[in-house]
């Protein structure tokens, strides 16, 4: 029997690297596509004359899209020219690059001219992020506004399924409300008179998701009349969750089996690139290699525990030929400092957790001050039935009414043992959580866990990329292996123990270049920024006003 040996052509393996190579290349050098649409999505033109521009993207939060072009520019002239675009004034623009898509609203137009008489103008976009706090969670979406029963919108589940659920019901309201007349309501072509579930003419949809699929961490969505980024910036913080908003153009695959969609449509999907509960990295030692766990959450839903997987294996698609892309279970990315590295310049924050036992409340948990007053009225009148006096239970109660009301369970308090023996013997104590003013109730667990948030340890790297070195490529899954949301590894000269590797998410990405420039990244990881107490007082009077409205609510 003869054996049969498995012969292989160096040059043809060797070519494909290089053809590989090559193409990467030239994918990274190219200028990104930018289209300019009207306020009806019908295509304008591409833009090819750009002086410079900069397009930023933020995890869960509105970014910032610029771009400078010449005044003589013909799109120049059409975006300045909104007299003549009554009906369509509404600006848009979708910017393609290596698989991931940028769009956005026209915000603003600045004609400047320089001392030479030089004329340009410069449009800033706000990305479609921005729509989510131009969406209000009613209380219940399928009444309208004068009539609000029950007081608040409450949903319990996994944090993706709760809070695409919670858009797609207020989307449901905006675009095809049985209580309010479509926006032509003679146009008999306008679905909402006939269908109130199609979605074939609606301007923004959200991708479907079975509950069984969705592993995320479970929270608490609620709402009073907030809008939809305020009733999930907590809720995706803390399961570290990523809004991915995405327009559908004609030609692009559909984002979903039979999905019937209009050109422009955006789509909203909540994307896990952490692999925070299921299994992920949050660093390790580039001598010892990565450490694997996943979080978890205690039964008393505040304990956050982290269990360290002792025999993880290997994701298989790093050893496919040409795979693009980084999982959470195992970064495929760490960026070394040092003197030739990727990195150009960097800044490493890091900010120890602060308070370890959180308050909150104000008011009685619902039933306790009435039980009180029952108590006080009942035994008012046997005292005076005993007596043969008329009944002094309802006097005697509002007597008694200031003294007992709100003093029995109002407040709540919650320590975080763990972080406590964490931080050492002397450490701050404990902080007032805002956001509800009666103790046990839902709305306090959720002050009590955004409370558990702010005053958590924060690590913050900015750093300064030279794309394309140490296997580093900013794209879309299939096209790089860095994104928004995407966990990478980073070592720090002179902090920490040496080779130490800090994993964190991409929480910025700016596309930035010119001309007479490739483009080229500047990626934050982590924290965007650590808050200084003013900074935090700041952010929490916001919340406190986008509270108010559901004082005294569960």
């Amino acid at each position: 029997m003869t054996a049969t040996t498995t012969t292989i052509d160096y040059e043809a393996v060797f070519q494909d690297i290089v053809s590989r190579l090559k193409e990467d290349e030239e994918r990274r050098e190219a200028p990104p596509e930018m289209l300019i649409y009207d306020g009806d999505w019908n295509l304008v033109s591409d833009v090819h004359r750009e002086i410079s521009y900069s397009f930023q993207r933020l995890d869960n939060e509105t970014g910032l899209g610029q771009v400078e072009l010449p005044a003589s520019y013909f799109l120049s002239k059409w975006m300045t020219d909104a007299k003549s675009r009554a009906g369509q004034k509404n600006v848009f623009i979708v910017v393609n690059y290596r698989g991931m898509r940028w769009s956005g609203t026209l915000d603003e137009i600045e004609v400047k001219k320089d001392n030479t008489g030089n004329r340009t103008i410069v449009a800033t976009f706000l990305h479609d992020y921005e729509h989510l706090k131009h969406i209000i969670a009613f209380s219940n979406p399928f009444l309208p506004p004068e009539l609000q029963f029950p007081r608040i919108w409450i949903l319990f589940g996994p944090s993706k399924w709760a809070l695409k659920l919670t858009l797609l019901v207020n989307l449901m309201r905006l675009e095809t409300s049985a209580w309010t007349l479509p926006d032509d309501p003679l146009d008999p072509s306008n679905p909402a008179w006939f269908d109130t579930t199609t979605m074939s003419n609606w301007s923004q949809v959200v991708a479907p998701l079975k509950i069984e699929d969705d592993n995320s961490n479970f929270c608490i969505g609620y709402s009073r009349f907030k809008t939809m980024h305020d009733v999930s910036k907590k809720i995706v913080a803390d399961a570290q969750l990523s809004w991915m908003p995405r327009r559908w153009l004609t030609g692009d695959p559909e984002p979903w089996p039979g999905a019937n969609l209009r050109n422009g449509t955006l789509v909203w999907d909540l994307v896990d690139n952490s692999g925070w509960t299921t299994e992920t990295s949050f660093g390790g030692n580039i001598f010892t290699g990565l450490e694997r766990a996943f979080t978890t959450i205690a039964g008393d839903g505040m304990t956050q525990g982290i269990d360290v997987i002792s025999d993880p294996s290997f994701p298989d698609e790093y050893s496919t030929p040409g795979f693009l892309g980084s999982l959470p279970q195992a970064p495929g990315i760490i960026l070394r400092d040092g003197e030739h590295t990727a990195i150009q310049s960097s800044s490493f924050k890091w900010k120890p957790a602060t308070d370890v036992g959180f308050v909150a409340g104000g008011h009685s948990m619902p039933g306790v001050n009435e039980l009180i007053s029952a108590a006080v009225n009942m035994a008012g009148d046997l005292i005076a039935a005993a007596l043969f006096v008329p009944p002094i239970g309802g006097a005697a109660d509002a007597i008694l009414k200031p003294l007992y009301t709100d003093t029995v369970l109002a407040f709540m308090k919650w320590k975080d043992i763990a972080r406590a023996g964490d931080l050492g013997w002397s450490h701050f104590h404990e902080v007032f959580c805002d956001g509800s003013d009666r103790a046990y109730t839902l709305s306090a667990l959720v002050a009590l866990r955004s409370g558990m948030w702010r005053t958590r340890e924060q690590i913050s790297h900015t750093i300064e990329i030279a794309d394309g070195i140490e296997g580093l490529r900013v794209g879309a899954l299939g096209y790089g292996n860095c994104d928004i949301g995407t966990r990478i590894g980073l070592t720090v000269k002179g902090f920490g123990q040496p080779g130490q590797v800090w994993v964190d998410q991409v929480s910025e990405l700016v596309l930035g270049g010119s001309r007479d420039t490739t483009p080229g990244f500047k990626i934050t990881i982590g924290a965007r920024a650590i808050e200084d107490p003013v900074v935090k007082g700041m952010e929490m009077i916001k919340d406190i006003f986008s509270m108010t409205q559901e004082l005294g609510v569960l």
